[in-house]
């Protein structure tokens, strides 16, 4: 692989606040950025580090015609505001929500036709040099190289020096770096792990679209790749099942469907992974929509879902998890009526260590939560008023209610205070706050049984984060596309126990509730003065547990890193004029 590194220096701004190392690790994943050209303002030392050539494989087979005019129209009602934009774009060009692949009429007249270009262009003979298209960094107006999106991150827990970094992209697949923490990010370097992979070998729908990724605590040499991106934009694209392997990404096999064949992954995406540290052999995965499988009827009717799984061997196998609303109010299980068109998407999924429980978050429900991972209730409080009840009803045997103002919601846990906070924005990207549940936890155990009880829950002032715009008046611009948190433990002798990182369009940060004397701080602005040249769009991050100094972001423009807990001073950017 060849490594193009280089180093910026920008003129000081009372602004941007002290220097503060990001590290921008760029991976290509098919994708472009076009950026708007806007003046730059930056006054730290910036490094960042592009992967100049990555070699990438997209394998992909096409289904005979009669299997996909045979599946139903899976379009769903209440589309996020970005797809429907999209779709308004499309349909002025020709397509429609029931489009097939190809031409329904005559499904064979385009690659037909592609046949006689290509076999009037070898008659004729090349007219012109071959020129190299890519896998390439860009070098952007504002950013300084990027490629494209980073959706998933896992630091191998194992490794306390944070050099062993998994990255999933949305279009390349995985890569490995072993010396990501290296003070010089001249050094580091990456692998490909996904690419020519022999369990893909002639899978219909094969893909290395990476929605989520994590690594077996334990040292065990386990890692999972869910495929599939669950981000809802119509380059989301669809995946076929688990990736999993046992050396470290040297090998993998595909796991397409749960262990009784009743239900399967393609056409879905993954959101996340959570492991239990009471049964180590005990992961979740929160499976999600897909939305361009859904644009091309990618869903196979009656067993493509989405929802929630358990595995009990370390991810070899997987079984659909029970969810319950109540007594006799299930939403999905074995024996649960199948809720059409594919199931009701599971949007995060966390493990409590002080707690011992799971928690997750199911699109138009609610937050659930469950001690082993295969039986789910939904907790009796939720986090915030809008999700009561009487505005989330179970829908036995159907999806959830879009009444109900979870869209996207997103988890994270501190896991050496045990505090778990939740952020939520409904279908129109309106938001439900930031709310943490208070462990505070005495002897090993949380001072409240219930999570989010009314003693032990409180609301993060988002305002800063939120736009008035055309949606309402509390947006979170694009927040069905980028919504993620981390609850990074504060170091030693901080008067706080969390350092909260909320990513929407530009990354957060926090120490403390408003009411608490805490402002939020824009790290990133990518739309207003560039001050830390980080790309938009933020999708993943992950912290070293060894060191919280160690974060890494992954968003649109590719992987980023910050070696001092994204230590910015001085005045916080504001927009002027």
């Amino acid at each position: 692989m060849n490594i193009l590194a280089f180093q910026r220096s920008y003129t000081e701004s009372v602004y941007c606040g002290r220097a503060n190392e990001h590290s921008g690790l760029p991976l290509w994943d098919g994708g472009s950025s076009i950026e708007k050209a806007k003046d730059k303002r930056a006054g730290k030392w910036l490094t960042l580090l592009a992967v100049a050539a990555m070699a990438v494989s997209l394998l992909h087979s096409q289904e005979s015609p009669a299997v996909v005019a045979a599946r139903p129209n899976a379009q769903r009602t209440n589309r996020p505001p970005r797809v429907v934009e999209a779709e308004r774009f499309l349909a002025r060009r020709g397509w429609s929500s029931g489009s097939q692949r190809g031409s329904a009429a005559n499904p064979g007249r385009r690659a037909k036709a592609l046949s006689n270009r290509i076999q009037a262009q070898l008659q004729t003979g090349p007219s012109v040099t071959w020129l190299p298209l890519g896998p390439v960094s860009v070098e952007s107006q504002n950013f300084g190289l990027v490629t494209g999106r980073v959706s998933a991150l896992a630091l191998d827990p194992s490794d306390a020096t944070g050099n062993t970094v998994y990255v999933g992209t949305t279009g390349g697949g995985v890569w490995r770096s072993q010396n990501a923490n290296t003070s010089d990010p001249t050094k580091i370097s990456f692998t490909p792990l996904t690419d020519n992979l022999p369990a893909l070998n002639g899978v219909a729908e094969a893909s290395i679209s990476i929605g989520a990724l994590t690594v077996q605590p334990g040292g065990t040499g386990v890692i999972l790749a869910g495929t599939g991106d669950p981000n809802d934009g119509l380059d989301s694209y669809y995946g076929a099942g688990i990736l999993r392997s046992t050396d470290g990404g040297g090998n993998w096999s595909l796991i397409s469907s749960t262990a009784d064949q009743l239900f399967r992954f393609i056409g879905e995406g993954f959101a996340g992974f959570a492991w239990s540290t009471v049964d180590q052999q005990r992961v979740v995965a929160a499976v999600s929509q897909a939305y361009e499988g859904t644009l091309v009827n990618s869903i196979d009717s009656g067993s493509s879902y989405q929802g929630l799984y358990y595995s009990s061997d370390g991810g070899a196998s997987w079984s659909l998890a029970t969810i319950t609303d109540g007594a006799g109010a299930r939403i999905q299980g074995p024996s649960a009526a199948f809720a059409s068109p594919d199931g009701n998407a599971a949007t995060s999924v966390v493990w409590n260590p002080v707690r011992q429980l799971f928690v997750a978050a199911v699109r138009y429900h609610g937050y659930y939560q469950s001690s082993d991972g295969i039986t789910w209730t939904r907790m009796p409080t939720q986090p915030g008023p809008g999700l009561a009840a009487q505005w989330c009803p179970a829908n036995s045997g159907g999806t959830g209610s879009p009444g109900c103002p979870i869209f996207r919601g997103t988890l994270a846990v501190n896991p050496q205070t045990g505090d778990t906070f939740a952020w939520t924005v409904d279908v129109a990207n309106q938001d439900q706050g930031i709310w943490q549940d208070e462990c505070s936890a005495s002897a090993g155990a949380c001072a409240s049984a219930t999570l989010w009880s009314a003693l032990h829950s409180r609301q993060w002032n988002t305002a800063a984060l939120e736009t008035n715009s055309v949606l309402g008046p509390a947006t979170i611009q694009n927040g069905d596309y980028n919504l993620t948190l981390a609850a990074v433990p504060a170091g030693v002798g901080q008067q706080y126990g969390t350092t909260l990182l909320a990513g929407a369009n530009d990354l957060w940060k926090t120490d403390c509730p408003y009411s608490q004397g805490c402002a939020w701080r824009n790290t990133t602005n990518s739309t207003v003065g560039f001050c830390a040249q980080v790309g938009e769009y933020q999708h993943a991050l992950a912290w070293n547990p060894a060191n919280p100094l160690e974060i890494l972001v992954g968003n649109d423009s590719g992987l980023w890193r910050s070696t001092d807990a994204i230590a910015e001073t001085g005045q916080v950017w504001a927009a002027m004029g």
